[in-house]
């Protein structure tokens, strides 16, 4: 039996004196420490906190660590958040995540909750629905707003012939629309995703035809009148 000296996870320490531990997953620190700041002002609970710049980051430190929550940013340096979140998910399929992102609700919600995530907060949101969404996920519920319950039985019940084509893309085939709208070529997109050039073809052809359209810059209008991005 080890005693609390030997003991060398913060995390673990923590679960014996009742403080909780997250990772804050964000590529600006100015972000993480208002992040940190807020948290710490509206919860009444100690917190202990690791910040991580980028995905691999994130993942390597998840698998260090033992942690309470990962918040997580939908835009990364190096990879989707999106992607992040489906690694760490298979990586530690209990550990909650809660996914923040400056895009509006109808854009991630239902894509981030039907992989895993715990929760969606905008980042535009009151502290108050960021320490909800927290005080909710420490209980071992999930967040779910009113608006994405809305999405999510919209996802289920609504009617195929109601949906935006954009709506029946794979979460790859919609990350390569974005970059693509973003100006990226398919060789960059290739070597972002760790992908072969021939691959990454493939996918712009299902989402050509998904969208019913017939080239790159249809696809990149087609982003830009539906405000997609990532």
């Amino acid at each position: 039996m080890r005693h609390h000296a030997e003991i060398d996870d913060t995390a673990e320490l923590g679960r014996m004196y009742g403080m909780k531990k997250i990772l804050i997953v964000e590529d600006h620190a100015i972000v993480r420490h208002g992040l940190i700041r807020t948290i710490q002002d509206v919860l009444e609970q100690q917190i202990k906190f690791d910040e991580a710049a980028d995905g691999q980051q994130a993942i390597r430190m998840v698998d260090d660590h033992i942690y309470d929550l990962v918040l997580l940013d939908i835009s990364l340096p190096d990879q989707s958040g999106l992607n992040v979140l489906k690694l760490l998910h298979k990586q530690k399929p209990k550990l909650p995540i809660i996914m923040l992102s400056s895009h509006p609700e109808e854009q991630y919600a239902v894509r981030t909750l039907k992989a895993g995530a715990a929760g969606y907060v905008n980042k535009g949101s009151a502290a108050s629905i960021l320490k909800e969404a927290i005080e909710k996920v420490f209980t071992g519920r999930r967040y779910i707003s009113a608006t994405q319950a809305e999405l999510l039985a919209d996802a289920v019940y609504d009617n195929q012939e109601n949906r935006l084509f954009h709506e029946s893309l794979s979460d790859r085939e919609y990350e390569l629309a974005c970059m693509m709208a973003a100006g990226k070529t398919l060789t960059e997109i290739a070597k972002e995703l760790s992908l072969n050039v021939k691959t990454v073809s493939t996918y712009r052809a299902r989402v050509l035809e998904k969208l019913q359209l017939r080239t790159t810059a249809d696809i990149i209008s087609y982003c830009i009148q539906h405000n997609l991005s990532l």
